[in-house]
């Protein structure tokens, strides 16, 4: 089992990492994915996100896409968006991925891996975190 701590990480690429490890047979569990940077402001993640949230299908609205709230959910979704999930294959790739907010007490003793290269985020210049997108969407952090 591959563990990877999301923290200050760029989350699209990071996500594409964790496909190819997915497809490759690892399975892979991600904590601290609040954690993990979006490049651009707060307003322009706020207007795309709730665009997205409000689509809804007209022949059977509960057939509409879902968008969570939840970080770690909104993280699995990202990396669900790189999978082929109409295959068996992308599927089967999907349950072998975790994402955790925080970090749970059974991963706490593994040893988590980070990638330098992908943590660029420092310089750039307009960055979110996942954690406040989700904050805005209703998303309370419990202590």
């Amino acid at each position: 089992m591959i563990v990877i701590n999301a923290k200050g990480q760029i989350a699209g690429r990071l996500s594409a990492r964790i496909a190819k490890f997915l497809l490759a047979g690892e399975e892979v569990a991600v904590i601290e994915a609040q954690d993990s940077v979006l490049s651009g402001t707060l307003q322009s993640h706020i207007a795309r996100m709730h665009l997205r949230r409000t689509q809804k299908d007209k022949r059977d609205p509960e057939k509409s896409p879902k968008y969570p709230k939840l970080p770690h959910l909104l993280f699995r979704r990202m990396v669900r968006g790189m999978l082929p999930k109409k295959s068996q294959r992308g599927r089967d790739a999907l349950h072998l991925f975790r994402a955790y907010t925080g970090t749970p007490a059974t991963l706490a003793n593994e040893k988590a891996v980070s990638y330098p290269e992908l943590s660029k985020a420092d310089s750039l210049r307009k960055k979110i975190t996942l954690g406040e997108l989700c904050r805005v969407f209703g998303y309370e952090e419990r202590i």
